[in-house]
């Protein structure tokens, strides 16, 4: 058996424990997923915290799931990112394993909508869709941003990569948005999600929210065959541009979700279709039908009066074939309080300006401030630390509320940088040196390991590469999760040297800025062309006159 299978359970209980150290873990869940209470077997929701990772407020041990995109077969987003990766403020749908814990054993990744934006006043619109930035814990997921540092960032023109769902905006609807990712600018399809309006299969067009699409013999409809009708979710694909609010798909694809009879399913998201103000007892979420009977239990206070369209809310429940819907036996309404952030993990590019420490845990940037309690010290020689993190997203960050430094558990994840030793190809390990966790510890990989720009055949010693490993125990290691291969680290002119890796904005001769760091550019940095705006880069700096001076920036293969 994969000893990721075996470790599965262990993990999920040691992230659990080193969570469970962090008052007010919020979210807006029915409790953890690891009480093991109800064993659903599919779930969809926002990702809002990762030890191992949180959808919509629930706990799931994720190590080892097959991650795509939510696409079809040979889709553009494949093209893209083959090999994608689970980011916070990600709307996912997953099949989990249906025992006592939450287990994922697959996720797809399920952007609502990608494209130019063509206003940001008064409404930021995409590809014909109109976006809202949430920042009120209580409405939803708060919008986090990647590539931006705020709503603000946004130009006319940006290529971007939205997640959230449908809420009611006036007479019409408009995408809440829990992710807005900064995209380069190449390549140019879009993908727009939502139900299907005004279907005329004369005229071939109908609507998606504000969009007017067009379809005849050169689309494509996924599954083949099927007729499209009002009332159905699809996703489009175009490689055209969206003119006066219309657009020619290319591909498009019915989202169709089949669930047995009696099949335990659990949704987070905003309502839609409510029956009765007042008295809900029947609408949707994620457009699933879900229906509230006598025996449906609330969490806290919350009572049937407090769904409303746009409300968002958590269902756990039972799907039943003969009416098609889902009957909940739990439901929890968001809160204000459930906008709390919860991050497991190790430091990673780590810079101190005085002010505030900026940093990353699993991807997400952190950064704390003059109200950041502090359990244990952080200093830049603490790249690799272990950490567990509660804060709340602010633009692109999580601004900490509280740090601590939890001893390292079985199935804690670490993400590291440095230079392969010691590689045996034959038993599949190597060691990364000069790093305070890693330097001593076997690091493995299996079949199941993601390599990009390298792989195993021409892995060498001395070869710089970026890693994620889960802690498999004492004696065992670490074994990877993913490789990518680096560059060395340049040298410093002058004072300690620091590094980010993220996605680049603000991208001029003189300036740029990766995660929320500001830095300048002189005559002696040196900078690829291939460092541009909604790009991934690593940034290697240091601190010159007060200011972060860039000495090498270069895109990252993944």
């Amino acid at each position: 058996m994969n000893p990721l299978l075996q470790l599965s359970r262990r993990a999920l209980l040691a992230a659990a424990t080193a969570a469970s150290m962090l008052a007010a873990c919020g979210g807006d869940g029915l409790g953890s997923g690891g009480t093991g209470s109800s064993p659903e077997t599919f779930a969809t929701g926002t990702v809002d915290g990762f030890g191992s990772i949180f959808i919509g407020g629930e706990r799931c041990d994720h190590v080892g799931a097959r991650i795509a995109w939510d696409t079809f077969a040979g889709g553009p987003e494949e093209a893209a990112e083959p090999n994608p990766d689970i980011k916070l403020g990600q709307r996912v749908e997953v099949d989990l394993e249906g025992g006592s814990l939450c287990r994922i054993l697959a996720a797809r990744i399920a952007p609502e909508v990608i494209g130019v934006v063509s206003a940001t006043a008064p409404d930021l619109v995409v590809a014909g869709a109109t976006v809202l930035v949430n920042t009120d814990p209580a409405a939803g997921p708060v919008t986090v941003f990647d590539g931006y540092a705020n709503a603000a960032d946004i130009s006319v023109g940006d290529r971007v990569e939205v997640h959230g769902k449908a809420v009611p905006n006036g007479a019409g609807v408009a995408i809440q948005a829990t992710r807005i990712e900064r995209k380069p600018s190449d390549p140019t399809w879009i993908r727009v999600a939502g139900v299907i309006s005004n279907l005329n299969a004369t005229a071939g067009t109908f609507n998606l929210g504000g969009l007017t699409v067009h379809y005849g013999s050169g689309t494509t409809v996924v599954p083949a065959g099927f007729d499209l009708r009002d009332g159905l979710t699809v996703a489009l694909w175009s490689t055209g541009a969206v003119v006066n609010n219309s657009v020619d798909a290319r591909y498009i694809r019915v989202l169709r979700r089949q669930f047995a009879d009696q099949q335990k399913v659990r949704v987070q998201g905003p309502v839609r279709n409510c029956n009765v103000v007042g008295n809900c007892t029947e609408f949707t979420v994620d457009g699933i039908a879900v229906q509230i009977t006598n025996d449906t239990v609330f969490r806290g206070s919350a009572t049937v009066a407090d769904i409303a369209n746009g409300k968002t809310v958590h269902v756990r429940g039972t799907f039943d074939a003969t009416s098609g819907k889902l009957v909940a036996r739990a439901v929890a309404v968001r809160a204000a309080s459930d906008g709390v952030v919860t991050l497991l993990g190790s430091v990673s590019d780590f810079t101190d300006d005085g002010t505030s420490k900026t940093f990353r845990v699993r991807g997400v940037p952190v950064s704390t401030d003059a109200n950041t309690v502090m359990g244990c010290a952080l200093t830049v020689a603490d790249n690799d630390k272990v950490v567990a993190v509660a804060g709340q997203i602010v633009g692109s960050t999580v601004v900490a509320n509280r740090i601590e430094c939890p001893t390292l558990a079985v199935g804690t994840i670490v993400d590291a940088y440095g230079p392969v030793s010691q590689l045996d190809a034959t038993a599949k390990t190597f060691h990364i040196t000069n790093r305070p966790l890693l330097g001593l510890v076997t690091l493995h990989w299996d079949a199941n390991t993601v390599f990009t720009n390298v792989d195993p055949a021409t892995l060498a010693n001395g070869d710089y590469v970026a890693v994620r490993g889960v802690y498999m125990g004492p004696g065992n290691g670490f074994l990877l999760l993913r490789v990518a291969k680096d560059q060395s680290p340049p040298t410093s002119p002058g004072g300690l040297l620091f590094s980010a890796v993220g996605i680049a904005h603000h991208v001029s001769s003189t300036a740029m800025w990766v995660n929320r760091v500001p830095m300048v550019i002189t005559g002696a940095s040196v900078v690829d062309p291939g460092v541009v705006n909604g790009a991934v880069v690593r940034a290697w700096f240091y601190r010159n006159n007060g200011a972060w001076e860039v000495i090498r920036a270069y895109p990252l293969p993944w």
